[in-house]
C-alpha cells in the first residue's frame, strides 16, 4: 500500500481530456455560450434575507429611539448599536454580508465589554445593565440566527476554475463530486506553447475561456466565486490584475493552496517580502489535552458500560439461543502505535466465521487491506439485527476503560492490514483507535479505502475535544439512520 493511493492519481495527466480545437475565442459572448447554466449569485440567493435584516435594524433602533422617553440616553447604545452592525455589514464584500457571522459577533462583544465597564465603575446598575443588553440582543439576536442557519445549509457555490489543465484537473478530481460545487466551466491560463491547441473540455468540464476573459463571463452569469489553480503558467501579477477586475463585482475570488489535512484554525497567513506564505501549525497534541480525553473516555466508558450492562446481558443470552458457541467476541487488533490487544465485541456471526473466510475471499467487496461482505452468509439473524443497531459494539468499552481504545477515534484494523501500511498510513496508528469516528459519521462501510483512510489522517492532524463532541452527536444520528451499516 503506497503513499500514492491517498494522493491525487498519478495518472492524472494521463485522464486528462485533450480534445482540441482549431477555434480562437471571437469574444466574450462567443464564449458565454459554452458555460453550464449557473444558479444565481448570492446577491440574489441571499439578498432577502439582507433586506428582512435591515427591517429588523432599523424597526428595532426606532422602537429604542421611542423608549428614549421613559430610560433617557440609556437607550442610546442599542441604538447606536444598531447603527454601527449595519455599517459593518454594508462594509463587507457582497459575498460575504449574508453568512458572516463577525458584525453580530463583534457588536456583542463591544457592547457588553462597555456594559459591564460601565456597571464596574458604578455608571449602570444591575436593572440598567439587564435591559441593555436586552436590547442589544435584540439587535444582533435575529440576524445572528439567520445568518447561522444560511452557514448550515450552505448552497452550492456557482465556480469557475482558472488555471493551466494540470492544476485545474486537481481541483475538479477533489471537487467535482462536491455538492456545495456547482463547476460551471474553466479557463486556462496555458503557456504560449499551447496557443492554437484549445481543449474543448477537462476531465469532462467545458472549457469556456481563458484567462483575459475570466472576469467578463464571472460578472455575466453571476457566478458565486473564481477559483485560481497556482501554476507556472498563472503569475501572481495575473492573479491580481484578476482581483482588479472583479473588485467592483460580486464575485468572490479564491486561491487554492496545497496544503492537505489542515483545517483553518492551524493555518496562519504571513508575508515574507512580498511573498504571502501559509504557516502550518504542528499536529501534535498537547500533553494536558491528551490527559483530559483519556480521563473523560475512562470516565464515560465506565458510566455507558455499567447503564448497558442489562442490555449486554440480555444480548449475550439470544446470541446463545441462536447459535451454539460464546455470546461475545474477541479478535486481536492494534491499538496505539500498533500494540495489540484483544477487542471485544457481541458475536454477530457463526461461531467458525474465522475459519469460513478463505471460502469467501473471492467475494470480497472491500477495497485495499480490508475484507467486507454486503451479504456475508456467516452473520447469524440476531448478528444482522445487532449491526444494524451497532449495538454489538457496546462491548468494545471494556477496551475503553482498559484504556486500549477511545470513545472516538480511527477505526480499530487488524494486525494483517496494518502490515500493508506504509509510512504514511501508519500516521493512524498514533492514536487510540475509536468506537467511532469520522469513519462512522460519514458512511462507514461505503466508504472506500482511500476515503476511510483519508478521514482518519484528518481526525489525527485535527483533534480537538469540541471535534470528539461533534462526532459523538453525529454517531447518535448516524445509528438511528442505520447510515453504513452492514
Amino acid at each position: 500500500m503506497t503513499h500514492g493511493a491517498l494522493s491525487a492519481p498519478a495518472t492524472l495527466r494521463r485522464r486528462l481530456s485533450l480534445k482540441t480545437s482549431t477555434r480562437t475565442a471571437t469574444g466574450t459572448r462567443g464564449l458565454i455560450a459554452g458555460v453550464r447554466q449557473a444558479r444565481p449569485g448570492p446577491q440574489h440567493r441571499h439578498g432577502s434575507y439582507v433586506v428582512v435584516e435591515a427591517f429588523i435594524l432599523a424597526a428595532t433602533a426606532v422602537g429604542c429611539a421611542l423608549m428614549l422617553l421613559q430610560h433617557g440616553a440609556l437607550m442610546a447604545v442599542p441604538v447606536l448599536g444598531a447603527l454601527v452592525f449595519g455599517l459593518d455589514i454594508a462594509a463587507l464584500p457582497a459575498y460575504e454580508r449574508a453568512t458572516s457571522l463577525r458584525p453580530a459577533l463583534r457588536l456583542a462583544a463591544l457592547t457588553g465589554a462597555v456594559a459591564l465597564s460601565a456597571t464596574v465603575v458604578g455608571s449602570l446598575s444591575v436593572p440598567d445593565l439587564r435591559l441593555v443588553l436586552t436590547a442589544v440582543l435584540a439587535v444582533v439576536g435575529l440576524p445572528l440566527v439567520l445568518r447561522t442557519g444560511l452557514r448550515l445549509r450552505p448552497q452550492p457555490r456557482s465556480t469557475i476554475l482558472v488555471g493551466d489543465r494540470i492544476g485545474v484537473a486537481h481541483l475538479i478530481a477533489q471537487w467535482g463530486a462536491l455538492p456545495e460545487m456547482d463547476i460551471a466551466g474553466v479557463c486556462l491560463s496555458e503557456p504560449e506553447d499551447y496557443e492554437g491547441e484549445q481543449p474543448t473540455e477537462v476531465l469532462g468540464y467545458p472549457v469556456v475561456g481563458q484567462l483575459a476573459n475570466v472576469a467578463a463571463l464571472a460578472q455575466l452569469q453571476h457566478l458565486d466565486q473564481v477559483v485560481v489553480a497556482p501554476g507556472p503558467a498563472l503569475t501572481a501579477y495575473d492573479v491580481r490584475r484578476l482581483s482588479w477586475a472583479l473588485e467592483d463585482s460580486e464575485v468572490e475570488l479564491t486561491v487554492a493552496a496545497e496544503i492537505h489535512g489542515a483545517v483553518p484554525r492551524r493555518v496562519a497567513p504571513r508575508l515574507v517580502g512580498r511573498r504571502l506564505v501559509l504557516s502550518v501549525r504542528p499536529s501534535r497534541r498537547p500533553a494536558m489535552a491528551g490527559m483530559v480525553k483519556s480521563l473523560v473516555d475512562r470516565v464515560f466508558g465506565a458510566l455507558i458500560l455499567a447503564a448497558a450492562a442489562p442490555i449486554l446481558f440480555f444480548m449475550v443470552f439470544a446470541v446463545r439461543l441462536e447459535t451454539p458457541g460464546g455470546g461475545f467476541f474477541t479478535q486481536s487488533r492494534a491499538g496505539r502505535d500498533g500494540r495489540p490487544f484483544r477487542m471485544v465485541k457481541i458475536r454477530t456471526m457463526v461461531a467458525d466465521a474465522e475459519h469460513r473466510r478463505s471460502e469467501l475471499e473471492e467475494l470480497n467487496e472491500g477495497a485495499g487491506p480490508l475484507f467486507k461482505l454486503s451479504h456475508d452468509p456467516r452473520v447469524t439473524k440476531i448478528g444482522r439485527i445487532l449491526r444494524r443497531t451497532s449495538l454489538d459494539e457496546l462491548p468494545q468499552l471494556w477496551n475503553v476503560v482498559r484504556g486500549e481504545m477511545s470513545l472516538i477515534g480511527p477505526r480499530p484494523a487488524l494486525p494483517h492490514e496494518t502490515d500493508e501500511y506504509d509510512s504514511w498510513i501508519s500516521r493512524r496508528l498514533s492514536v487510540k483507535p475509536g468506537m467511532t469516528g469520522l469513519w462512522q459519521v460519514s458512511g462507514r462501510s461505503r466508504l472506500g479505502w482511500n476515503d476511510a483512510v483519508r478521514l482518519d489522517l484528518d481526525y489525527v492532524d485535527n483533534w480537538t475535544l469540541g471535534g470528539d463532541l461533534s462526532i459523538a452527536s453525529r454517531t447518535v444520528g448516524a445509528v438511528v439512520r442505520r447510515d453504513g451499516a452492514v
